[in-house]
């Protein structure tokens, strides 16, 4: 996932006001829009890696994202029907006439480990998908995904660096209004 500066709020900022959620409430909750990375594509990773530590890795970008308009989320959807109100000092912005989501997160920390998205696969349902693999994925608005290792025992195409690392827990993703 791309993070960067959001809202008004600088990238510094919001990985402490992540990283003091995660001590007030045990887990920190990380919006998102767009159509990429539904929380049931995070849902079938998850199922599919039983038992498995699912990370989250977040490359930075310098791009300054500001929505038209800015609204505080104060809810949260598990399955986008039962509604519960988001603990208060959980801090999610964003524009409310679209949909967002959020991923729910722990020990999120800085890193820096490169990564060769060619080695990597998107999922098609609960299977990797050898035909999009990540270096020919992300391409122009695409800055999400969730993806399997996948060797492809070829030469390295695209390496980026990994800036921030977590790990993904209950309930994994959400939905927010």
């Amino acid at each position: 996932m791309k993070v960067g500066p959001y809202c008004g709020y600088s990238l510094d900022e919001i990985i402490k006001i992540k990283q003091k959620e995660e001590k007030d409430v045990g887990m920190y909750f990380w919006g998102y829009s767009g159509v990429f990375c539904r929380p049931m594509v995070i849902k079938n990773l998850v199922s599919r890696e039983k038992n498995q530590d699912i990370k989250v890795l977040f490359v930075e970008t310098k791009s300054d994202f500001v929505p038209t308009k800015v609204d505080k989320f104060e809810k949260y959807s598990e399955d986008s029907g039962e509604w519960k109100l988001l603990p208060s000092n959980v801090l999610l912005v964003g524009n409310k006439a679209k949909p967002h989501f959020a991923i729910t997160a722990k020990n999120l920390r800085e890193v820096n480990i490169e990564l060769d998205l060619s080695q990597y696969c998107t999922l098609k349902g609960i299977f990797p998908n050898d035909n999009q693999r990540f270096d020919e994925y992300f391409r122009y608005r695409v800055d999400k995904a969730c993806g399997i290792f996948v060797p492809n025992n070829g030469v390295d195409k695209k390496k980026i660096t990994i800036k921030y690392i977590s790990e993904l827990v209950p309930p994994y993703a959400v939905s927010i209004g």
